[in-house]
């Protein structure tokens, strides 16, 4: 699945990566990794990421608590992990300072990419798919051909 993520996802995540002093990032939907930008091998990655996700699975089975964000403050380095719909980004970092600006630019990485992500997790077909053309002609053909151009372009 990272094999398939898009360069424009690729450099955004990239563009966050020098975003304060951050040390690396993982972009995980639900418990699979998705782009591992972190300074570990893979299997690490993949434990941190089930781990998280069962600390979020713990906290909410208590009752009608559900965590969007955590963050963990160690010595040396600090992790904020931040959930949206089924997509996780952890975000390794160094100064504790950062972690308000850091919240805020993953949360909006994270809303602004949900239709890239959508895109790339639920492929449209080369033909449209069940899409069916609005009508013989005029306006409404020419608003299914900017339409199947839009699709084909964010896929």
């Amino acid at each position: 699945m990272a094999a398939n993520i898009t360069p424009s996802l690729r450099s955004a995540l990239e563009r966050l990566k020098h975003a304060g002093a951050v040390n690396g990032l993982l972009l995980g939907w639900r418990r699979q990794i998705l782009l591992n930008l972190l300074p570990y091998e893979e299997f690490r990655a993949e434990r941190l990421l089930q781990t998280v996700h069962d600390g979020r699975d713990h906290f909410s089975s208590g009752g009608d608590r559900n965590a969007e964000t955590f963050w963990f403050g160690y010595d040396v380095c600090h992790t904020l992990v931040c959930f949206r719909g089924e997509c996780t980004l952890v975000i390794l970092h160094t100064r504790a300072e950062e972690g308000d600006f850091l919240k805020r630019a993953a949360e909006t990485f994270l809303e602004d990419s949900q239709l890239l992500l959508d895109s790339l997790l639920n492929p449209v077909p080369e033909d449209g798919g069940e899409t069916q053309p609005l009508g013989d002609g005029g306006e409404e053909a020419a608003f299914s051909d900017t339409h199947t151009n839009f699709i084909s372009r964010v896929a």
